[in-house]
């Protein structure tokens, strides 16, 4: 995913007290919040917090996979959207497809 399309801790912080959607799937939460105006295309974050998994490795791993599943979505779209992937427990030990197919549900949905 290019950098551009990735949140930074100030967006975090900006958005701390916007108005959100929340959407749940099977191995992710999405959150979706507006950008402001001046902001090109979506951006997008996937967390993966050491309750769902104690090692680094295995957060980092959920990540990578999580952002490869949405980069195709980034690309096509040009709404200004702040997107927070949260993974769930169950999102540990998912093969990338479960992802892809996770992800492609909860964006079809906060979507429409």
């Amino acid at each position: 995913m290019p950098r551009k399309r990735s949140l930074a801790r100030t967006d975090f912080l900006r958005l701390a007290g916007a108005r959100t959607r929340r959407f749940h799937g099977a191995l992710f939460s999405l959150s979706v919040t507006g950008l402001p105006a001046g902001a090109r295309g979506p951006k997008c974050a996937c967390v993966v917090s050491k309750k769902v998994s104690p090692k680094a490795v295995e957060r980092n791993r959920i990540k990578r996979r999580c952002r490869e599943a949405v980069r195709a979505f980034l690309l096509k779209r040009q709404e200004p959207l702040a997107l927070v992937f949260y993974a769930k427990r169950e999102a540990r030990g998912a093969a990338f497809e479960d992802i892809r197919e996770d992800t492609a549900s909860l964006l079809g949905r906060a979507l429409v």
